[in-house]
């Protein structure tokens, strides 16, 4: 067999060459066969989490179910009481932790001489305090001044939006007054606290 090489050193090492194509092979087909592994692991993976997720679905599904049968089997008749009993409670609470001393400091700061308090009667509801207030005077201009002095005190955030209701002369000439006003505690008196929940 003839050979040509025009190369000024021939080279006619050909197992080398075969040695270097054969470990190029080698290493082509132990990458291959490592993709191939990752590519099961991962679809192995791949179909467990699909399980997993089938069934938390199965489980939520069947929660759902539980709940709605649970609403169902309420008795929203003693729902609504239970509610209307907690907010009995609540206003209960209100009414323990509302101040009375510093509410009474406060009337008796723009209580003229010549009017008397006869009642009092807080309604507490969410945010508001509504304050109903009974007087009786001899003269109907100290009442009068008497409501006065309580949106007077509106500035200072005591009391407002001040209504004076059915003032009425008695037979032995003293008025009669129905005072409301919202009040407003001031900073440092005791806030409601330890509601009831339902």
């Amino acid at each position: 067999m003839l050979r040509g090489n025009l190369a000024t050193r021939p080279f006619y090492n050909e197992r080398l060459v075969t040695l270097g194509l054969l470990l190029v092979a080698v290493i082509a087909v132990a990458l291959s066969v490592f993709n191939g592994r990752q590519l099961v692991d991962l679809s192995h993976q791949r179909s467990a989490l699909g399980a997993t997720i089938g069934a938390d679905e199965h489980q939520a599904a069947v929660i759902r179910h539980q709940a709605e049968l649970t609403n169902r089997t309420v008795d929203q008749k003693h729902l609504q009481t239970l509610v209307a009993e907690t907010h009995e409670a609540n206003a209960l609470i209100d009414q323990r932790t509302f101040s009375w001393t510093t509410l009474f400091g406060l009337i008796e700061k723009t209580l003229p001489i010549d009017v008397r308090l006869v009642a009092v009667s807080p309604k507490i509801d969410k945010d508001n305090t509504l304050i109903t207030m009974i007087v009786v005077s001899r003269r109907a201009e100290a009442l009068a001044d008497f409501v006065a002095a309580l949106e007077g005190s509106a500035g200072s955030g005591t009391f407002y939006d001040v209504l004076k209701h059915a003032d009425q002369r008695n037979d032995d000439g003293t008025y009669d007054a129905t005072i409301q006003a919202y009040y407003l505690p001031p900073a440092g008196s005791p806030p409601g606290t330890g509601k009831v929940r339902p």
